[in-house]
C-alpha cells in the first residue's frame, strides 16, 4: 500500500515536471542537470531530517526542562520548610533564654512596582510572630505586604545603620508612633529590641522582640547571630 502511494506520488512528479527536466537538459546539459538534481536532493532530504528533528527534540527540550524546573523547585521548597523550622526553633529558644515576650520576624521583599516609573515597591511581611504562653495576643495582621517606609523605624539611622539596636517603650513612641500602636494592646511590655538580618551581605529582614524587662544583651545578640547563620546555611540545623 505505501509503495503504491509513493509510486503514484513519483509518477505525479514525473508527469508535473518531467517537460521542465528534460528541457533542461537539451539547455545545459545531462550533467549540470544531475548535479542540480542531486544538490536539490541533498538539500531536501537535509531540511526534511532537520526539520523532524527539530519537532522532536524541542518539545523534548522543553520538557526536559520543566521536569528540572520543578524539581529544583521542590528540592528549595523542601529546604525552605527545614531552614523555616529551625529559625522558629531557635526563636523559641531565644525566647526560653532571655525571657522576652514576643518576637517577630520581619522579611522584605519586592511586592510589585510603580506603573509610571516601574520602580519596585519596598515591602515586608511578618513572617513569623511568636509569644509566650499566657501573654496577650498583639494583631501583627495589619502588617502583611505593607509598604517599608509607612513606619518610621525603617529609616531610622539608629536602627537601620547598625544591627543591633534598642530602647524603652517612651522612647520607641517618638521612633515609630504607628508601630507603637501596635504594643498599646499590652502595656506590660517596657523595652523594644531589634536585629537585622543579612543573608549574603545583603539586608533580607529584621528580628522585632518585645520584652517586660530588659534582657541580656549578649545573650540576644548572640542567639540572633544563630538565627542569621541558620539563613546563610552556616550551620546543620539540627
Amino acid at each position: 500500500m505505501k509503495f503504491a502511494i509513493m509510486f503514484a506520488t513519483f509518477l505525479g512528479w514525473v508527469k508535473e515536471y518531467g517537460g521542465w527536466v528534460l528541457s533542461m537538459i537539451k539547455e545545459h546539459g545531462k550533467k549540470t542537470v544531475f548535479v542540480l538534481l542531486l544538490a536539490a536532493s541533498i538539500i531536501g532530504t537535509a531540511w526534511y531530517v532537520v526539520d523532524y528533528k527539530v519537532k522532536q527534540v524541542i518539545p523534548e527540550t522543553i520538557e526536559y526542562q520543566m521536569e528540572q524546573q520543578t524539581q529544583e523547585h521542590d528540592i528549595k521548597l523542601i529546604e525552605s520548610q527545614e531552614m523555616y523550622i529551625a529559625v522558629k526553633q531557635k526563636i523559641r529558644s531565644t525566647m526560653r533564654e532571655t525571657g522576652c515576650q514576643y518576637i517577630y520576624l520581619i522579611e522584605y521583599h519586592n511586592g510589585s512596582e510603580n506603573m509610571a516609573s516601574t520602580f519596585p515597591f519596598y515591602k515586608f511581611d511578618v513572617t513569623m510572630d511568636i509569644c509566650q504562653e499566657g501573654v496577650p495576643f498583639i494583631d501583627t495582621s495589619p502588617l502583611k505586604d505593607e509598604h517599608i517606609f509607612k513606619y518610621d523605624i525603617f529609616d531610622n539611622p539608629e536602627f537601620t545603620q547598625q544591627q543591633f539596636a534598642y530602647c524603652n517603650r517612651e522612647d520607641f513612641r517618638t521612633v515609630d508612633p504607628k508601630l507603637y500602636h501596635m504594643m498599646e494592646t499590652n502595656e506590660e511590655v517596657q523595652w523594644i529590641y531589634t536585629f537585622n538580618l543579612y543573608y549574603k551581605g545583603k539586608l533580607m529582614g529584621a528580628v522585632l522582640a518585645l520584652s517586660y524587662e530588659q534582657l541580656d544583651v549578649k545573650t540576644f545578640v548572640n542567639c540572633m547571630h544563630e538565627v542569621e547563620n541558620i539563613f546563610n546555611g552556616k550551620t546543620n540545623n539540627k
